[in-house]
């Protein structure tokens, strides 16, 4: 690994740079410098080191890693401890074969692998990622079920800050697909980060605020209400529990197959 890392002159001319407090820019310019830092752009790190290294506490860390991660410039995975610094390759790198050589080497020690697919937008050296994903032991891919399972276990290792009926409400959102083939994505398969913890945090935050009010669904099968939700599954659903759990109705079945919703 290379003992310097080299600043680009433009760095002190970049929009948000130029913007930035002196605390700000230590801390990016540390982000950017430290010890840690690979030549692919991805590197782990504790936040212990990163406290001892800058003098700032863990609060004032953490919110300066938001600062940059929503201002584009790094990309932060908690659940690994890594950083991925944006654009890093561009200032970083060359076309050396021995340089792409050492970046596909530590690609293999890339513990999340979404850091991975968001490095592929930012490359400018052409590196051959397959290859360098393929030292690592090959996996078998994993099917819908299995994906569902490995999701609903990482949000219940949080069942002891959150109830039970907010995580499963959260874990039926976010695994809700188009359709039942094994192709189709989850929601939270569309997203490119998924931080659990932090969306835990901010739906509980929101059944906080929204779920000590009254309900505003109708207390009846309400079809302009109906026409106002049906592009949004979720609520769709939601709304006919409702209907069924609170307000006497009852789900039957045609003789054409439809479902119907009828008042006991």
């Amino acid at each position: 690994m290379a003992k310097y890392r080299h600043i680009h002159t433009t760095f002190w001319n970049d929009p948000l740079v130029l913007d930035l407090t002196p605390e700000q820019k230590y801390f990016y310019l540390y982000l950017l410098t430290n010890d840690k830092v690979k030549q692919c752009g991805i590197y782990e790190i504790s936040l212990r080191q990163i406290v001892y290294q800058t003098g700032y506490n863990k609060d004032t860390i953490l919110t300066l890693l938001a600062f940059f991660e929503d201002a584009g410039k790094i990309i932060y995975s908690d659940e690994t401890n890594e950083i991925l610094l944006r654009n890093f390759l561009k200032y970083n790198s060359s076309k050396s074969p021995k340089v792409i050589k050492c970046i596909e080497d530590e690609l293999t020690d890339v513990k999340n692998p979404i850091l991975l697919e968001h490095l592929r937008f930012d490359d400018t050296v052409s590196i051959d990622y397959p290859k360098g994903i393929d030292k690592k032991k090959k996996k078998k891919k994993k099917n819908k079920k299995e994906k569902e399972k490995e999701f609903i276990d990482s949000v219940f290792v949080f069942e002891k800050d959150f109830n039970k009926k907010m995580l499963n409400e959260f874990i039926e959102y976010w695994t809700e697909s188009n359709s039942d083939s094994d192709n189709s994505q989850m929601r939270f398969e569309k997203c490119d980060i998924f931080n659990i913890k932090k969306r835990l945090a901010r739906w509980n935050k929101n059944s906080e605020t929204f779920g000590s009010k009254k309900s505003n669904m109708p207390d009846f099968l309400d079809n302009v209400y109906l026409n106002r939700i049906k592009d949004d599954s979720y609520q769709t659903r939601k709304y006919f529990k409702h209907l069924v759990d609170n307000c006497g109705y009852i789900k039957k079945e045609t003789l054409t197959g439809a479902i119907k919703y009828i008042k006991r």
